[in-house]
């Protein structure tokens, strides 16, 4: 069910993730969004095409 939403949706909930920008510390570990790359293929893909995840690192 889940793979069936939306890349767009699915990445929008992948930055819901996050704590808010730029107040976040670093992440590391379960609250890097680098776990969400560990799930499956598809989430890999939305993860790394989703810059918003990734300018807190």
């Amino acid at each position: 069910p889940v793979l069936t939403l939306p890349n767009e949706i699915t990445s929008e909930i992948f930055v819901h993730f996050l704590p808010p920008y730029p107040v976040c510390p670093p992440m590391t570990g379960l609250d890097s969004p680098t776990s969400l790359t560990h799930i499956c293929r598809q989430w890999r893909e939305i993860a790394l095409a989703t810059p918003k995840l990734w300018r807190a690192i």
